[in-house]
């Protein structure tokens, strides 16, 4: 692959000996920049016009890392540490907003499932992953990866 050349899905990312740390940290970041969308916290109308900032302005850097770490970049790698590391901020500094990644149903299981998913993909969960898979994912990307 050409170093300066990106691609969207690089074919790499399929092969059985693609790390997996890399091949997952690329889908949450994608899944991060986009579950948002797809519902709405219970939240007071501040918190919600705050959050869609946040979530607004992290969307785009959240595609391209996502990218990024799929073509073994290490910029990618440094820029997805860097969100994970202020969405954790973020949440600490506003603590209230976590309450917003439970989501209520009326069915116990379903509330289970879908507030870890909620926690993965935009929670501190997530974060998390992307920090623990730092050392791991520079490790298998060549240094000469820009």
């Amino acid at each position: 692959m050409d170093k300066r050349e990106l691609r969207v899905f690089p074919v790499e990312r399929m092969l059985e000996d693609f790390p997996w740390q890399i091949w997952v940290v690329g889908w949450l970041a994608i899944f991060k920049a986009f579950l948002w969308l797809a519902y709405e916290p219970n939240q007071p109308e501040a918190i919600l016009r705050l959050l869609g900032y946040k979530y607004t302005i992290s969307m785009l850097p959240l595609v391209v890392f996502g990218i990024g770490v799929w073509n073994l970049r290490r910029w990618a790698v440094w820029g997805i540490v860097m969100v994970a590391i202020a969405n954790l901020i973020f949440i600490m500094i506003n603590p209230q907003i976590f309450s917003g990644f439970l989501v209520k149903s009326e069915v116990h299981v379903y509330s289970i499932v879908l507030s870890t998913i909620v926690l993965l993909c935009n929670g501190p969960l997530g974060d998390i992953f992307i920090l623990i898979s730092m050392p791991t994912m520079l490790k298998n990307i060549p240094k000469s990866g820009s």
